[in-house]
């Protein structure tokens, strides 16, 4: 039986390979030793399980090391641009310059495909094959790279604009009779500068480069057609057929009729006779040490937690503790006020963050030589905050005004200039403002708060360490002058920064005199690698367990460098963009409820970007939804993400369990709280239009699957009896905003009492049920929809 491959293996132990190209993409993967990989003005070295992509016609080499054993993914071409359209694609794919859950699968994917390779069985050659096609939609889902972007040609190793026209010339008249001449007359260059030129940069003479390209085309229809021999010559440009067997003999040392003899009977053979017994017994052995384990993912379609409420333990609600509402004279406002306080009384958090403290705006005006301030509006804002139980979370630094359309464009840009070292020239500034605050508040309130110190925000220009600590020491160094137990940190990490070296940041802190009582962390999932994205990549990180591995990595580095300051996210959210639809729907409630169940305990305090859409009001928000960030509308309507929160904050005290769709929780009146989500990541199709593209009828495309979820909660060790059930559900019927507002055929100009409908419409479905626990087993049973959130309390009846 004849089958088609989509990939090839290699093996090889081969130290030096010379410069060479070929048509196939290959996965380069090192199984043991070290090797260099060069070639179109880049070198990568990789090490063991390290792997990258060799695109199509790039010129590459390879020198290597130690006890070497390599492993060569050939993605046959033909196939693969068939797929496509007929349009070649390329990859920027480099295990030594990222790490991401996407790069961890590609590992897992290469590492099962050398495992079935040798295998014969038809069952082990539809699974080979099966995973195939999953890494190469992978591949082509997260790695690939865009057309049109500034390094596409050089992804094809092309290095200038010549080198594109000679290319492009011969490809598109390789099948006829083409001289040098010609091609020169169509540059306008001198045939002697031409062949020095295709020389030089392309390694071959010009006929020995066209002869390569009519090669290409002819080696896949020697294999995959049954086209005679001389057909195949006349149809890739060559005059007669013994020129074509004397140029094929040159390069590949035998006939095509020879070679495709040959091919034909290895397609045959057993697999393990296209690689040496040796190297393939190495591959085996390394295979066996090094066991295949499938990437950690959530069964999607049945979920069962069991809990034992004799087995609590009390836990943190880091979620509670904060959240972020805009810049300090946004406090000044009377509908920012309301949404605050509303959002104080439903999620019960205890600090509000807010920047821009120090700014014309709030009535001072920083300065090297006079320095002008009234305290006036900074006594509203706190007055306001002590009057309503609610503390400050004071970002101190000078945080510029921004409204993302997308994560390339923005809508409000008022850059704040860089004032931090104008601090250092205002101590007398800082030692006021910490008196006025003590003489108005007392130390006993505001030894409560904190004050963070950002370094550079997410998008803006590199700041110096040196630079930053001198100015936090001088805030630190005054303000626990007067009032020693106030808590200072930052700096505002963003971990995803290239020239964001935290480890190297935090050894130099750590030999300051003064030093944070803790750490701030910005997570948002975006690539942020100017070289990463110029060559093509997509700006979003497509790792769904993002603000985890974040999380984690950023716990790693201060433990390295001895720091055990606690661990604050000040900002964490899906986008930066306030124009995406999905932000006001299922997604974002679901999307909220997964990462912060997935972080109980990660992190000391984090705090969701954000409150409420006013902070991204603006002329084109005309619209009852615009895609804002915010857990509130601009006219104060909930959305799904402020669900989220709310069934989050009524968890119990106590900790019972949790797994990746729930967390079981037991209050102090006995009662057992569930928060449980079915939440579906992004699929390829986000990743290809920009975030506020996204139209609201499409959502439902851009997701993984659609399957639903079966939950089973099975809760021991409770008294015998009648429990009652309530359900409180948001999907995309009930409790989504987007969908009330679709049935009213998403008009804008909606009337108070309509706008008051909607804003009652616009809740949870709840479902009441009694269930018997009998020899102390209670089992709870629920259904999600995909991006549903749910809340569940088990109350005993008496």
């Amino acid at each position: 039986m004849k089958y088609e491959e989509i990939i090839e293996c290699q093996f090889s132990t081969m130290k030096d390979k010379e410069l060479h190209f070929h048509q196939e993409p290959e996965i380069i993967y090192l199984l043991d030793g070290e090797l260099t990989v060069s070639g179109e003005n880049m070198s990568h070295l990789l090490k063991k399980d390290d792997f990258l992509v060799a695109n199509s016609n790039v010129r590459h080499e390879w020198h290597g090391s130690g006890d070497l054993l390599i492993g060569s993914i050939f993605i046959n071409y033909n196939l693969l641009t068939e797929m496509f359209s007929g349009e070649q694609i390329y990859f920027l794919c480099d295990s030594t310059r990222e790490k991401s859950e996407e790069y961890e699968k590609m590992r897992y994917y290469i590492r099962q495909i050398f495992n079935y390779y040798q295998t014969t069985e038809g069952q082990a050659i539809l699974l080979r094959r099966s995973i195939s096609y999953q890494m190469l939609y992978l591949l082509t889902s997260a790695f690939i790279v865009k057309k049109g972007m500034s390094h596409y040609d050089s992804m094809r190793g092309i290095s200038d604009e010549r080198m594109s026209e000679i290319l492009n010339y011969i490809m598109s008249h390789y099948q006829e009779q083409i001289t040098l001449q010609e091609l020169a007359d169509k540059l306008y260059l001198s045939n002697a500068y031409l062949s020095k030129y295709i020389k030089r940069n392309f390694g071959l003479s010009f006929l020995k480069l066209v002869n390569n390209i009519r090669m290409e085309y002819a080696m896949g229809q020697l294999i995959y057609t049954d086209k005679s021999i001389i057909k195949i010559a006349m149809d890739n440009g060559f005059s007669n057929l013994a020129g074509f067997n004397r140029t094929f003999k040159e390069i590949y040392k035998q006939t095509p009729a020879e070679y495709r003899e040959e091919m034909q009977k290895k397609a045959e053979k057993p697999r393990q006779e296209e690689n040496s017994e040796e190297i393939l017994e190495r591959v085996e052995q390394y295979l066996t040490r090094n066991k295949v384990n499938a990437p950690e993912e959530a069964d999607l379609t049945v979920s069962a937690l069991e809990c034992d409420v004799k087995q609590e333990t009390s836990f943190e609600k880091n979620w509670k503790r904060m959240i972020n509402i805009g810049p300090a004279e946004a406090l000044l406002q009377y509908d920012v006020r309301e949404q605050l306080l509303y959002l104080k009384s439903s999620l019960g958090f205890e600090y509000v963050r807010f920047w821009n403290f120090l700014s014309d705006e709030m009535m001072i005006f920083l300065d090297e030589n006079k320095t002008k301030f009234n305290f006036t509006r900074i006594d509203k804002i706190f007055d306001f905050l002590v009057q309503n139980g609610i503390r400050p979370y004071i970002e101190m630094g000078f945080k510029a005004k921004e409204v993302y359309q997308n994560v390339h464009k923005m809508l409000i840009d008022t850059d704040n200039k860089y004032q931090l070292e104008i601090i250092e020239k205002n101590k007398g500034f800082l030692e006021e403002l910490i008196l006025h605050l003590v003489m108005r508040y007392g130390v006993e309130e505001v030894k409560h708060w904190y004050v963070e110190l950002e370094k550079n925000s997410i998008m803006r220009a590199y700041v110096e360490p040196e630079k930053y600590f001198n100015s936090f020491e001088i805030i630190c160094g005054i303000f626990k002058t007067y009032v020693p137990e106030i808590r200072v940190g930052g700096a505002g990490f963003c971990l995803n920064y290239p020239d964001e070296d935290l480890k190297v940041i935090l050894e130099k802190w750590k030999k300051r005199k003064i030093q944070p009582d803790f750490i701030s962390l910005y997570s948002y999932p975006y690539i942020m690698d100017e070289k990463l994205l110029e060559a093509g990549r997509n700006s979003y990180a497509s790792d769904r367990n993002y603000l985890r591995n974040q999380i984690q990595e950023a716990r790693e580095i201060m433990d390295e460098a001895g720091f055990s300051a606690e661990l604050h996210v000040t900002e964490w959210s899906n986008t930066l963009s306030n124009r995406n639809v999905l932000n006001d729907g299922c997604y974002k409630g679901a999307y909220v409820m997964r990462n912060l169940i997935q972080n109980t305990g990660e992190a000391d305090l984090i705090g969701y970007w954000l409150g409420s859409d006013l902070f991204s009001d603006y002329y084109d928000t005309k619209r009852i939804l615009h895609g804002g960030c915010g857990l509130l509308t601009k006219d104060g309507i909930r959305k799904p993400a402020y669900y989220a929160l709310r069934f989050l904050a009524s968890l119990g005290s106590y900790f019972l369990g949790m797994n990746e769709n729930a967390i079981v929780t037991y209050t102090e009146r006995k009662q057992i709280s569930i928060c449980c989500h079915n939440y579906k990541h992004f699929n390829f199709r986000y990743y290809l239009i920009e975030e506020d593209e996204i139209e609201i009828e499409r959502q439902a495309g851009m997701y993984e699957d659609n399957e639903k979820l079966q939950m089973t909660f099975r809760l021991k060790n409770l008294s015998d009896g009648k429990y009652q059930v309530k359900i409180c559900s948001v999907n995309e019927e009930f409790g989504n905003i987007q969908t009330e507002w679709k049935k009213m055929g998403y008009y804008n100009e909606l009337t108070l009492e309509e706008m008051n409908y909607l804003r009652a419409v616009s809740q949870p479905n709840i479902h009441i049920s009694q269930k018997t626990c009998s020899d102390g087993v209670l089992l709870v049973e629920t259904t999600l929809s995909p991006q549903e959130i749910q809340r569940i309390t088990v109350t005993e009846m008496m």
